[in-house]
């Protein structure tokens, strides 16, 4: 994980110990990208203008995948319409 930054595997392991079994992508990327400078969150991907939908970049399957060898929960993108049909919004 050498290319993420150190600041933001900080920030995912402190996201990680108060956020238990979420497995909602969206909302732990909202945990994260509260707690790291405004000048990193440029590696994060944006909505689609149009649907509104997440979509995953490269830095985020990284970032997923640590997320995974740090705490076992297996993160999951859900799509705009799942998360408001299970109140996760």
């Amino acid at each position: 994980m050498s290319d993420i930054p150190k600041v933001i595997l900080e920030q995912v392991s402190f996201v990680s110990s108060y956020a238990e079994k979420c497995d909602d992508w969206v909302t732990i990327k909202k945990e994260i990208m509260r707690g790291i400078p405004s000048h990193l969150r440029k590696n994060f991907s944006t909505r689609d203008p149009k649907s509104k939908e997440q979509w995953l970049n490269e830095f985020e399957k990284k970032l997923i995948e640590y997320y995974k060898d740090l705490t076992g929960v297996d993160l999951i993108l859900r799509s705009l319409e799942e998360r408001r049909n299970n109140d996760i919004l």
